[in-house]
């Protein structure tokens, strides 16, 4: 009884809400003065109407979700600066260089002072040190010969992260001088080490490692308020590849467009490239990152980097593949001390050989991909388009190496990312869909609010107390029958 009781109550305050509600036709329906086929015609005009809206409002949002965002060219004002990117330099393997500190770390490995020198440990250890020397396979065909040698040096199984850092040329070492439009910099007051899948590399006006504008920062502004010619002029001691970068970016083993390799001893080269600045809107922060299709470098998305950039995003997908798969990763991928994630040894290496996950196919980084290692990484909000409009190279005396940046002219033109529809637009257009089918506003919901809630709530507190009372008069007619 008590059930059905409840029923009763939630039909009679449907039905009231029904005859009462401000949404067009259901007055029509809950009314018992009309035929019922007039009733029914009622109903099947409002189920019409709310599916033309829900329709709509499903096209609406679908719309919306496509065609917030929209990258529009303006052209720059004639007195605006523009910001030098960022470089990076990292030293590399030559079979042809003598390391020294390899060849001392290698003579530590002998267990006898008899032991002859074995050359191929110091091959093995060269391209464990070096990722540009690896090639598949290299880790068994260096070591597997001495595994069962008693009498003969073996290759080491753990510690390849310190032997990197020990081997790997510090700044000073690396560099021999700076120049930015003829005038000489301290190299190593603006170069900083990062740890990247290319080992330790130096980076200048890199945001993941130093404030922008701040003491560490190098002011490398082009503009025709500068007078800047925009020339950047780098000579280094040993081996290495020099990479021009947007300021979130890092070096990476597989983005190699703007790599620029200096290997042989008195190479000097030449890079000549522009520059295309993208900007955002203020409200571009609103939208969310699958929508904008991008994501800005603040918004530290999984990553162990202080900021997020498409180069991060691949390393650290590369680091948690190797990590799936094997149970470690490459010591290039350990950030700093504070990096926990396990460090691989001979077995971990030789895991990440067999598997392609030492140096794997650029494919990772299609999303269309649909087998094996997908990296899904978004492009950063600030990442601005650098062209490499030729090349030059030729070979001087010396032993120094060299590269020049040359920024071949000033932009006119930049990208806009502007948001089309906000937040805003779209309570107007689902309000007008709505208003226009059903005639709903806002009053609407907080009728359906009240009829439900503080309606159905009293109503049953009436019900009730009526009820109590009925249970009180029949316990006073038999206490009063009793008596008599």
């Amino acid at each position: 009884m008590k059930w059905r009781s409840v029923f009763k109550v939630c039909l009679s305050i449907f039905v009231d809400y029904c005859s009462n509600c401000s949404l067009m036709g259901l007055g029509y329906i809950a009314n018992s003065k009309y035929h019922y086929t007039e009733r029914l015609f009622w109903l099947g005009c409002v189920l019409l109407s709310w599916t033309g809206s829900y329709y709509l409002i499903s096209n609406y949002m679908e719309n919306f979700h496509k065609n917030t965002v929209s990258m529009v060219i303006e052209n720059m004002p004639a007195r605006s600066v523009v910001h030098f990117p960022s470089v990076g330099i990292c030293e590399v393997g030559y079979t042809k260089e003598t390391y020294q500190k390899l060849e001392n770390m290698v003579e530590q490995l002998k267990t006898d002072e008899d032991m002859e020198y074995n050359y191929d440990v110091e091959d093995f250890m060269l391209r464990i040190v070096y990722h540009n020397l690896y090639n598949y396979g290299s880790i068994m065909s260096y070591c597997v010969p001495y595994k069962n040698c008693d009498g003969c040096m073996r290759c080491p199984e753990e510690g390849y992260n310190i032997f990197a850092a020990k081997v790997r040329a510090n700044c000073h070492e690396l560099f021999k001088a700076c120049t930015w439009n003829g005038q000489q910099f301290d190299c190593c007051k603006y170069f900083h080490s990062i740890q990247t899948t290319m080992g330790s590399c130096y980076l200048l006006n890199s945001i993941q490692l130093v404030e922008k504008g701040g003491p560490q920062w190098f002011n490398m502004e082009v503009g025709r308020s500068t007078h800047s010619s925009g020339e950047l002029l780098l000579n280094f001691s040993k081996a290495s590849s020099a990479y021009i970068l947007n300021e979130e970016d890092i070096p990476h083993i597989l983005l190699t467009t703007a790599q620029f390799t200096h290997i042989p001893e008195g190479y000097a080269g030449k890079v000549f490239f522009t520059t295309q600045n993208v900007v955002n809107d203020p409200l571009i922060h609103s939208v969310d990152q699958e929508i904008r299709r991008c994501i800005f470098p603040d918004e530290n998305a999984n990553t162990n980097y202080s900021k997020y950039s498409y180069s991060v995003c691949v390393t650290e997908c590369l680091k948690m593949a190797q990590i799936k798969a094997c149970n470690c990763s490459h010591h290039n991928m350990i950030i700093d001390e504070n990096d926990e994630s396990p460090i691989c040894g001979y077995d971990g290496l030789f895991c990440l050989d067999q598997k392609d996950l030492m140096f794997p196919q650029t494919t990772i980084m299609q999303p269309w991909r649909t087998n094996g290692l997908v990296c899904q990484c978004l492009p950063s909000c600030n990442e601005h388009e650098i062209r490499v409009i030729g090349k030059q190279s030729k070979t001087e005396e010396g032993n120094d190496r060299s590269v020049l940046f040359k920024l071949l002219a000033l932009p006119t033109q930049r990208y806009r990312r502007q948001i089309v529809h906000e937040n805003l637009d779209i309570v107007v257009s689902v309000g007008g869909i709505l208003g226009f089918f059903m005639g709903a506003s806002v009053l609407s919901l907080v009728e359906f609010i009240y009829f439900f809630t503080i309606r159905l709530f009293s109503t049953s507190y009436l019900i009730h107390y009526d009820d109590d009372d009925e249970d009180e008069d029949e316990y006073a007619d038999d206490y009063d029958y009793d008596e008599d």
